[in-house]
Protein backbone atom coordinates (compact mmCIF):
# COMPACT_ATOMS: atom_id res chain seq x y z
CA UNK A 1 0.00 0.00 0.00
CA UNK A 2 1.66 3.26 -1.12
CA UNK A 3 1.89 6.13 1.89
CA UNK A 4 -0.90 8.92 1.39
CA UNK A 5 1.03 12.52 -0.40
CA UNK A 6 0.33 15.19 2.25
CA UNK A 7 -2.96 17.32 2.05
CA UNK A 8 -2.28 20.60 -0.15
CA UNK A 9 -2.64 23.82 1.12
CA UNK A 10 -2.62 22.32 4.70
CA UNK A 11 -5.64 20.99 4.76
CA UNK A 12 -7.12 17.70 5.20
CA UNK A 13 -8.91 16.85 1.54
CA UNK A 14 -9.68 12.95 2.44
CA UNK A 15 -12.01 11.90 0.15
CA UNK A 16 -15.95 11.74 0.44
CA UNK A 17 -16.32 8.41 -1.07
CA UNK A 18 -13.94 6.08 1.33
CA UNK A 19 -12.30 3.34 -1.40
CA UNK A 20 -14.16 0.27 -0.38
CA UNK A 21 -10.80 -1.60 -0.45
CA UNK A 22 -9.40 -0.06 2.40
CA UNK A 23 -10.35 -0.46 5.90
CA UNK A 24 -12.79 2.21 7.71
CA UNK A 25 -10.63 4.22 10.35
CA UNK A 26 -10.78 2.88 13.98
CA UNK A 27 -11.56 5.29 16.68
CA UNK A 28 -8.97 6.00 19.39
CA UNK A 29 -11.53 4.47 21.97
CA UNK A 30 -11.55 1.11 20.51
CA UNK A 31 -7.45 1.27 20.07
CA UNK A 32 -6.58 2.26 23.11
CA UNK A 33 -7.91 -0.64 25.15
CA UNK A 34 -7.15 -3.36 22.34
CA UNK A 35 -3.65 -3.08 21.86
CA UNK A 36 -0.55 -1.21 23.18
CA UNK A 37 0.60 0.82 19.96
CA UNK A 38 4.48 1.93 19.45
CA UNK A 39 4.73 5.44 17.28
CA UNK A 40 5.78 3.65 14.21
CA UNK A 41 2.86 1.59 14.27
CA UNK A 42 0.90 5.30 15.09
CA UNK A 43 2.50 7.12 12.37
CA UNK A 44 1.33 4.08 10.12
CA UNK A 45 -1.78 4.27 10.85
CA UNK A 46 -2.42 7.47 10.17
CA UNK A 47 -0.26 7.47 6.65
CA UNK A 48 -2.35 4.67 5.74
CA UNK A 49 -5.84 6.32 6.77
CA UNK A 50 -6.75 3.39 9.31
CA UNK A 51 -6.91 6.81 11.73
CA UNK A 52 -8.47 10.27 11.63
CA UNK A 53 -5.84 13.32 12.41
CA UNK A 54 -8.28 13.10 15.54
CA UNK A 55 -7.74 10.28 16.62
CA UNK A 56 -4.20 10.26 15.94
CA UNK A 57 -3.03 13.21 18.09
CA UNK A 58 -5.81 11.59 20.67
CA UNK A 59 -3.72 8.63 20.86
CA UNK A 60 -0.19 9.92 20.86
CA UNK A 61 -1.45 11.85 24.03
CA UNK A 62 -2.39 8.62 26.09
CA UNK A 63 0.77 6.29 24.69
CA UNK A 64 2.68 9.70 25.95
CA UNK A 65 1.30 9.40 29.12
CA UNK A 66 1.45 5.73 29.19
CA UNK A 67 5.04 5.79 28.32
CA UNK A 68 5.63 9.38 30.34
CA UNK A 69 9.45 10.42 29.48
CA UNK A 70 9.60 7.69 27.49
CA UNK A 71 7.31 8.66 25.08
CA UNK A 72 9.35 11.42 22.69
CA UNK A 73 7.94 10.18 19.72
CA UNK A 74 4.77 10.32 21.21
CA UNK A 75 5.23 13.64 22.02
CA UNK A 76 6.42 14.35 18.56
CA UNK A 77 3.09 13.63 17.00
CA UNK A 78 0.92 15.02 19.58
CA UNK A 79 2.61 18.45 19.68
CA UNK A 80 2.19 18.26 15.49
CA UNK A 81 -1.52 17.71 15.63
CA UNK A 82 -1.96 20.80 17.59
CA UNK A 83 -3.50 22.67 14.71
CA UNK A 84 -5.38 19.65 13.35
CA UNK A 85 -8.84 21.21 15.38
CA UNK A 86 -8.75 23.82 12.44
CA UNK A 87 -8.32 21.11 9.90
CA UNK A 88 -4.79 22.12 9.05
CA UNK A 89 -2.88 18.35 8.86
CA UNK A 90 0.30 19.10 6.83
CA UNK A 91 2.57 19.30 10.06
CA UNK A 92 1.07 15.84 11.68
CA UNK A 93 1.93 13.96 8.12
CA UNK A 94 4.95 15.57 7.90
CA UNK A 95 6.18 14.37 11.38
CA UNK A 96 4.58 11.23 10.66
CA UNK A 97 6.38 10.92 7.71
CA UNK A 98 9.86 10.97 9.11
CA UNK A 99 8.52 8.46 12.66
CA UNK A 100 7.41 5.69 9.49
CA UNK A 101 9.24 6.37 6.75
CA UNK A 102 8.35 4.51 3.25
CA UNK A 103 10.76 1.74 3.92
CA UNK A 104 9.73 1.37 7.72
CA UNK A 105 9.78 -2.31 6.95
CA UNK A 106 13.29 -2.56 6.43
CA UNK A 107 13.87 -3.94 9.74
CA UNK A 108 12.05 -7.01 8.88
CA UNK A 109 9.07 -5.29 10.74
CA UNK A 110 5.27 -4.83 9.08
CA UNK A 111 3.74 -1.87 10.98
CA UNK A 112 0.32 -2.63 8.60
CA UNK A 113 -0.16 -6.23 10.51
CA UNK A 114 -1.44 -4.63 13.84
CA UNK A 115 -4.00 -2.53 12.09
CA UNK A 116 -5.31 -5.70 9.98
CA UNK A 117 -5.60 -7.26 13.35
CA UNK A 118 -6.97 -4.50 14.96
CA UNK A 119 -9.56 -4.50 11.69
CA UNK A 120 -10.54 -8.22 12.03
CA UNK A 121 -10.89 -6.98 16.37
CA UNK A 122 -13.45 -4.33 14.85
CA UNK A 123 -15.66 -6.81 13.30
CA UNK A 124 -15.81 -9.17 15.63
CA UNK A 125 -16.28 -6.57 18.18
CA UNK A 126 -19.36 -5.40 15.79
CA UNK A 127 -20.77 -9.32 15.12
CA UNK A 128 -18.86 -10.13 12.48
CA UNK A 129 -18.56 -14.13 12.54
CA UNK A 130 -16.26 -14.59 9.58
CA UNK A 131 -13.17 -13.65 11.81
CA UNK A 132 -11.23 -16.39 12.42
CA UNK A 133 -10.64 -16.88 16.81
CA UNK A 134 -7.35 -18.38 16.26
CA UNK A 135 -6.49 -15.15 14.52
CA UNK A 136 -8.03 -12.84 16.82
CA UNK A 137 -6.16 -14.76 19.62
CA UNK A 138 -2.79 -14.76 17.63
CA UNK A 139 -3.16 -11.04 17.29
CA UNK A 140 -3.64 -10.49 21.07
CA UNK A 141 -0.80 -12.67 21.99
CA UNK A 142 2.11 -10.93 19.63
CA UNK A 143 0.37 -7.05 19.92
CA UNK A 144 -0.67 -7.01 23.63
CA UNK A 145 0.34 -10.06 25.84
CA UNK A 146 3.69 -9.70 24.49
CA UNK A 147 4.26 -6.85 25.02
CA UNK A 148 2.39 -6.36 28.67
CA UNK A 149 4.58 -9.47 29.90
CA UNK A 150 7.75 -7.52 30.21
CA UNK A 151 6.03 -3.99 30.53
CA UNK A 152 7.04 -2.57 27.35
CA UNK A 153 3.49 -0.83 27.38
CA UNK A 154 3.27 1.35 30.34
CA UNK A 155 6.69 2.89 32.27
CA UNK A 156 6.61 1.57 35.17
CA UNK A 157 9.02 4.01 37.02
CA UNK A 158 6.59 6.72 37.17
CA UNK A 159 3.18 6.73 39.22
CA UNK A 160 2.00 9.84 36.70
CA UNK A 161 2.45 7.08 33.36
CA UNK A 162 0.57 4.24 35.91
CA UNK A 163 -2.06 6.93 36.49
CA UNK A 164 -3.37 6.58 32.74
CA UNK A 165 -3.39 2.29 32.68
CA UNK A 166 -5.84 1.75 30.14
CA UNK A 167 -5.95 -2.09 29.74
CA UNK A 168 -6.19 -4.96 32.16
CA UNK A 169 -3.77 -7.33 30.48
CA UNK A 170 -0.76 -4.99 31.26
CA UNK A 171 -2.28 -5.12 35.43
CA UNK A 172 -2.01 -9.19 35.36
CA UNK A 173 1.29 -8.74 33.31
CA UNK A 174 2.57 -6.45 36.70
CA UNK A 175 1.31 -8.80 39.27
CA UNK A 176 2.90 -11.50 38.00
CA UNK A 177 6.58 -9.89 37.68
CA UNK A 178 6.07 -8.51 41.35
CA UNK A 179 5.78 -4.82 39.60
CA UNK A 180 6.21 -2.36 43.07
CA UNK A 181 3.57 0.58 41.90
CA UNK A 182 1.11 -2.43 40.57
CA UNK A 183 -1.60 -0.80 42.78
CA UNK A 184 -0.89 2.76 41.34
CA UNK A 185 -1.68 1.12 37.80
CA UNK A 186 -4.95 -0.76 39.55
CA UNK A 187 -6.10 3.06 40.24
CA UNK A 188 -5.29 4.02 36.44
CA UNK A 189 -7.32 1.14 35.27
CA UNK A 190 -10.52 2.33 37.50
CA UNK A 191 -10.10 5.50 36.67
CA UNK A 192 -10.01 5.04 32.98
CA UNK A 193 -11.23 1.56 31.80
CA UNK A 194 -14.95 1.40 31.03
CA UNK A 195 -16.02 -1.93 32.25
CA UNK A 196 -16.25 -2.05 35.75
CA UNK A 197 -15.73 -5.66 35.52
CA UNK A 198 -12.62 -5.18 34.00
CA UNK A 199 -11.70 -3.20 36.89
CA UNK A 200 -13.24 -4.82 39.74
CA UNK A 201 -11.30 -8.55 39.57
CA UNK A 202 -7.70 -6.87 39.64
CA UNK A 203 -9.25 -4.57 42.80
CA UNK A 204 -10.12 -8.08 44.39
CA UNK A 205 -6.04 -9.04 43.17
CA UNK A 206 -4.54 -6.34 45.30
CA UNK A 207 -6.43 -6.36 48.14
CA UNK A 208 -5.89 -9.94 48.24
CA UNK A 209 -1.94 -9.55 47.98
CA UNK A 210 -1.99 -6.66 50.32
CA UNK A 211 -4.05 -8.47 53.19
CA UNK A 212 -1.48 -11.78 52.60
CA UNK A 213 1.19 -9.79 53.07
CA UNK A 214 0.12 -7.39 55.61
CA UNK A 215 1.13 -4.40 53.16
CA UNK A 216 -0.90 -1.11 54.50
CA UNK A 217 0.34 0.98 51.46
CA UNK A 218 -0.73 -1.58 48.74
CA UNK A 219 -4.18 -2.07 50.92
CA UNK A 220 -4.72 1.53 50.55
CA UNK A 221 -4.39 1.72 46.63
CA UNK A 222 -7.06 -0.82 46.48
CA UNK A 223 -8.84 0.90 48.91
CA UNK A 224 -8.39 4.18 46.51
CA UNK A 225 -9.51 2.11 43.24
CA UNK A 226 -12.38 0.06 44.93
CA UNK A 227 -14.04 4.12 45.61
CA UNK A 228 -13.19 4.99 42.60
CA UNK A 229 -14.85 1.92 40.29
CA UNK A 230 -17.75 2.77 42.65
CA UNK A 231 -17.90 6.81 42.06
CA UNK A 232 -17.38 6.44 38.39
CA UNK A 233 -19.58 3.37 37.77
CA UNK A 234 -21.67 2.66 40.85
CA UNK A 235 -21.25 -0.45 41.17
CA UNK A 236 -19.42 -3.31 43.26
CA UNK A 237 -18.91 -7.51 43.35
CA UNK A 238 -19.05 -9.84 46.21
CA UNK A 239 -15.94 -10.79 46.26
CA UNK A 240 -14.58 -6.76 46.39
CA UNK A 241 -16.90 -6.57 49.65
CA UNK A 242 -15.51 -9.46 51.50
CA UNK A 243 -12.43 -8.48 51.04
CA UNK A 244 -12.93 -4.84 51.86
CA UNK A 245 -14.52 -6.06 55.34
CA UNK A 246 -11.51 -7.51 56.08
CA UNK A 247 -9.83 -3.88 56.07
CA UNK A 248 -10.22 -0.52 58.55
CA UNK A 249 -13.57 1.04 58.55
CA UNK A 250 -14.13 5.02 57.06
CA UNK A 251 -11.86 4.75 54.39
CA UNK A 252 -12.35 6.09 50.88
CA UNK A 253 -14.23 2.64 49.63
CA UNK A 254 -16.27 2.90 52.43
CA UNK A 255 -17.72 6.14 51.82
CA UNK A 256 -18.00 6.09 47.94
CA UNK A 257 -19.87 2.77 47.89
CA UNK A 258 -22.70 4.33 50.66
CA UNK A 259 -22.83 7.86 48.55
CA UNK A 260 -22.78 6.16 44.59
CA UNK A 261 -23.60 2.70 45.17
CA UNK A 262 -27.70 1.85 45.50
CA UNK A 263 -28.10 0.77 49.36
CA UNK A 264 -29.76 -2.40 48.24
CA UNK A 265 -26.68 -4.14 47.27
CA UNK A 266 -25.02 -3.01 49.85
CA UNK A 267 -24.13 -5.85 53.19
CA UNK A 268 -25.67 -5.70 56.68
CA UNK A 269 -22.31 -4.65 57.93
CA UNK A 270 -21.94 -1.66 56.02
CA UNK A 271 -25.16 -0.46 56.67
CA UNK A 272 -24.95 -1.15 60.61
CA UNK A 273 -21.54 0.44 60.07
CA UNK A 274 -22.61 4.09 58.39
CA UNK A 275 -25.44 4.08 60.16
CA UNK A 276 -26.57 2.72 63.62
CA UNK A 277 -22.54 1.97 64.23
CA UNK A 278 -21.92 6.02 63.60
CA UNK A 279 -24.88 6.91 65.24
CA UNK A 280 -23.68 4.40 68.39
CA UNK A 281 -19.62 5.62 68.39
CA UNK A 282 -21.24 9.45 68.35
CA UNK A 283 -23.37 8.53 71.08
CA UNK A 284 -20.31 7.47 73.49
CA UNK A 285 -17.77 9.96 72.20
CA UNK A 286 -20.62 12.27 73.73
CA UNK A 287 -20.63 9.90 76.80
CA UNK A 288 -16.95 10.15 77.16
CA UNK A 289 -17.29 14.12 76.98
CA UNK A 290 -20.15 14.41 79.59
CA UNK A 291 -18.08 12.31 82.19
CA UNK A 292 -14.72 14.11 81.78
CA UNK A 293 -16.62 16.87 82.77
CA UNK A 294 -17.52 15.49 85.83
Amino acid sequence: MQLSEPPPADRDTRPEQPDPAVPAALPAAFVRYAVALDAVELAWGYLHARLTAEDTVELAFLRRCDLGTEGIAFERIHRAGASVATGRTAELHAVCREIAPADEDGDGRDAGRIWDHLAGCRRADRGDRTVAESRLAAGRAEFLLARAVPGRGMNWQEDSALLGTDRPEEVDAAFARGEERVGVAVIGLALTHPSPQAILPRVARTLERALAADDAGLRHQGIVALAHTARLHRTVDARCLALLRRCPRDTEADMDLWAYVPRRRLPWWLWWHRSVGQRWRAARRRLRRLRRRD
